[in-house]
């Protein structure tokens, strides 16, 4: 038999780590959003090493840099017909037989699907439907089961939520420009990562298919 110091040390050993564990466990149950969401977001930064803060505060006004945006991108609002020739081709090249083992046509895999949560990174930033990569990462079979049949009901009927053809348009400062004018920003567009997940899922299924020179396809 070992001596008593021998017996005491696997004891020692464990004694932090359940711990840490005891402290994980308080942390993620304090996590409320019914009474203080400012509490619970204040948790999740902490957790993911977020800062919930800005460093300084710009110096040009919001509307300012919105203006200059907007003629940047400025262009001529066209009529309906594009849209309507793009949606006949799509829904011509639904019917058309694809290789076998790659159709566009059939309904994703849960393989499919898990390799498409695979690709989303945690930390990046959300879109307008305010749902973070995390939640989906972190969601439950349940949950994942039921959004990839809600993306196979998509696929077939051809129709997304309103909100996942929108995006987050952020003010980014140039690189060495004066952070006072307003030309000195470009604008960068931050999707729905639901929208993300399926935009994967459509890449990979297409990406046997489509030519290698029609990469902008």
């Amino acid at each position: 038999m070992g001596t008593a110091s021998d017996r005491a040390a696997p004891s020692l050993l464990s004694r932090p780590q359940q711990t840490k564990q005891e402290r994980w466990e308080e942390a993620v149950n304090s996590i409320d959003f019914s009474h203080s969401s400012w509490k619970a977001w204040k948790i999740i930064n902490k957790l993911t090493g977020r800062s919930g803060r800005f460093s300084c505060l710009c110096p040009v006004m919001a509307n300012s840099i919105a203006l200059q945006l907007m003629k940047n991108r400025a262009h001529k609002t066209g009529d309906c017909e594009p849209t309507r020739l793009v949606n006949k081709e799509l829904s011509d090249l639904w019917k058309i037989s694809t290789p076998e083992g790659h159709s566009i046509s059939e309904p994703f895999r849960p393989e499919e699907f898990a390799a498409a949560l695979r690709c989303l990174k945690p930390g990046k930033s959300l879109g307008l439907d305010s749902i973070f990569p995390e939640f989906m990462l972190h969601a439950g079979s349940s949950l994942k089961s039921w959004f990839c049949d809600f993306l196979n009901s998509c696929m077939r009927q051809l129709k997304i939520p309103k909100i996942w053809g929108r995006a987050l348009v952020v003010a980014i400062p140039r690189p060495e420009k004066p952070l006072g004018d307003p030309k000195s920003y470009r604008s960068i567009s931050l999707l729905c990562v639901p929208f993300k997940i399926l935009e994967t899922l459509i890449e990979t299924n297409t990406d046997p298919l489509v030519p290698q020179e029609r990469a902008g396809f």
